[in-house]
């Protein structure tokens, strides 16, 4: 009797290690496809990636500082699937208990989140009638689809409150957009913000961790802090994750730059990289940068001008996204007064957000030769005029720039006390930096700053011009945080989505979290559609309308009623 004949397994190339792209790769291997990665770089992690260089005495460095919040389903279901070692996955051994984030003024004390609620008073220095109206904006942003997605997704969210808050309180909450959205406040959207704090505040469902070394079972959920991993990001995530792919049947070229597609009108057939070697698959994922996808996708006209490969250009026309990081290197161990404490400097020109790294990580992780505390400090804004040179960090040389950095938190008051109320009295002063180190990528001149690897966010130009990951082409799909994903915010979250969003092109089985919204809030945006499609104000608005109005008439009203009797 003949025997049935096994259908060969597909073949996918995936063009990008970062996330998004391996991700894909995660997926699509473990439904038995033989899946190729190439990457332009020497290593996997894209943008969440770690080094430690010779030259810098084996010190750990990261891209930037890395948070994860409480609505990173996707990214927790995957982490859970990849083993850390012999005793459990990512999931269980990798990631640190929340950290505690805090506000520090250059006058006054800095305030934490310590209530069940966020503290908004305390940590945004704001008077009642600054949180109602900035509650009121904030709500209006939350209940609506259409209105937020077309209009909202074009207006500056600082520029929003600025005329709902006092002075102090709107330069300070302007402050938690750069480390807590991820992007410069100058850019950040309406739509952004409000997509970021309703999936902080409302998320569902919360995620269960076991007790280790650090105490008992912990459960993260809405309105949590964030989440750190316990080690350098490359040596605690992507070997382990690289290894454990290629132990699936995964094949990975780095340093190998995908140059052009080729395109016969309806499939691709092949690529070609910068070497000039071919690469033939049945499928391929395009999860570089949006830069380089704009490039490599131009350089075949047909393909570039076709429906979701045409939003590249208007998607990066605004250029990167400049997110500066360095660590501060010092001989001894500076304690915090809280055990994991994060640290917005708030009233800082360049937005510098800081934390000490060996409060989250492993006591095993080497923080580098005669370094006994290590902090991450990020500038996450790039526009701003520093207060030293009075220019902004992308004209400034790398000496400059670190200049500006350490002023800004030396005249940090609230800084100073948290660390003499830890350290028998010492301050930031007292304790002598033995090595600063600028992430290794970034090139400084007067002229302008340039990266080897530019970084894409979200902005008010670019919410209509994220691609979907299924495009016109049977056989290309896109993967990136610059995807049209659920969560709809530039985020570790988004690229994980993106990735699995990519696989399900192919792979319909393809399972994706979704994020969660209360139904009242799901309602109210039904709503409001219907009155943004009428050319009406926003449903709250008419709400609050209609309710004056009956306030006055019942005024109006009750004196006749008086007058009668």
């Amino acid at each position: 009797m003949s025997q049935p004949q096994r259908m060969p397994r597909p073949t996918v190339a995936v063009f990008g290690a970062g996330i998004a792209g391996l991700t894909a790769a995660h997926e699509l291997v473990r439904r038995g496809h033989r899946v190729s990665v190439f990457e332009s770089s020497p290593e996997a992690g894209g943008f969440y990636r770690s080094a430690r260089r010779p030259g810098d005495g084996n010190t750990p460095s990261e891209y930037s500082w890395h948070g994860i919040g409480p609505w990173y389903h996707n990214l927790f279901d995957l982490l859970k699937q990849i083993p850390f070692d012999e005793t459990g996955s990512l999931y269980e051994r990798a990631l640190s208990r929340p950290i505690d984030f805090g506000l520090a003024p250059d006058r006054g004390r800095a305030a934490f989140d310590d209530t069940p609620l966020v503290n908004v008073r305390n940590m945004f220095r704001m008077s009642w009638l600054d949180v109602v109206l900035g509650s009121y904006l904030m709500l209006k942003s939350w209940g609506s689809n259409l209105r937020t997605r077309e209009r909202y997704a074009e207006r500056n969210a600082a520029e929003a409150w600025k005329p709902l808050l006092s002075d102090e309180a709107w330069r300070t909450w302007r402050s938690s957009f750069g480390p807590w959205i991820g992007s410069d406040w100058t850019n950040v959207s309406l739509h952004t913000a409000g997509q970021f704090f309703q999936k902080q505040l409302l998320s569902e469902p919360s995620h269960v961790h076991r007790a280790d070394a650090d105490g008992p079972g912990w459960v993260h959920g809405a309105r949590s802090g964030w989440l750190l991993l316990r080690g350098p990001s490359s040596e605690w995530w992507f070997d382990r994750w690289v290894t454990h792919l290629e132990r699936s049947g995964v094949d990975f070229t780095f340093e190998a730059p995908l140059e052009r597609f080729e395109f016969d009108g309806r499939h691709i057939t092949g690529a070609q990289l910068e070497s000039g070697a071919a690469v033939e698959r049945d499928r391929y994922v395009l999860a570089t940068n949006p830069f380089a996808a704009r490039e490599i996708l131009e350089r075949t006209p047909s393909l570039a001008l076709m429906d979701q490969l045409r939003l590249f250009g208007p998607l990066v026309e605004r250029g990167p996204h400049a997110q500066v990081s360095l660590r501060l290197a010092f001989g001894e161990r500076v304690r915090w007064p809280r055990e994991r404490a994060a640290l917005i400097v708030a009233d800082s020109e360049f937005n510098l957000t800081l934390f000490g790294q060996e409060q989250a990580w492993d006591g095993d992780v080497e923080l580098g030769d005669g370094v006994r505390s290590l902090w991450t400090v990020t500038a996450c804004v790039a526009t701003e005029p520093g207060a030293v040179f009075g220019r902004p960090l992308t004209r400034l040389t790398k000496a400059e720039f670190v200049e500006e950095v350490l002023t800004q938190l030396s005249r940090c008051e609230a800084l100073d006390a948290l660390l003499r109320e830890a350290n028998d009295g010492r301050g930031f002063a007292a304790f002598p930096i033995v090595k600063v180190e600028v992430w290794h990528e970034w090139l400084f001149s007067r002229d302008g700053l340039r990266s080897r690897q530019p970084k894409w966010v979200n902005t008010t130009r670019t919410q209509p011009y994220m691609p979907t990951q299924a495009t016109p082409v049977p056989n290309l799909a896109l993967a990136g945080a610059h995807t049209r994903t659920e969560v709809d915010v530039w985020s570790i979250e988004a690229a994980v989505e993106s990735g699995r969003r990519a696989a399900r092109v192919f792979e319909p089985d393809v399972e994706v979290l979704p994020q969660h919204k209360p139904g009242w809030l799901r309602a109210l945006a039904r709503a409001d559609d219907v009155c943004y499609s009428a050319g009406a104000p926003h449903v709250i608005d008419v709400l609050l309308a209609g309710g004056v109005c009956a306030l006055v008439a019942a005024a109006v009203a009750f004196p006749g009623r008086e007058r009668q009797r």
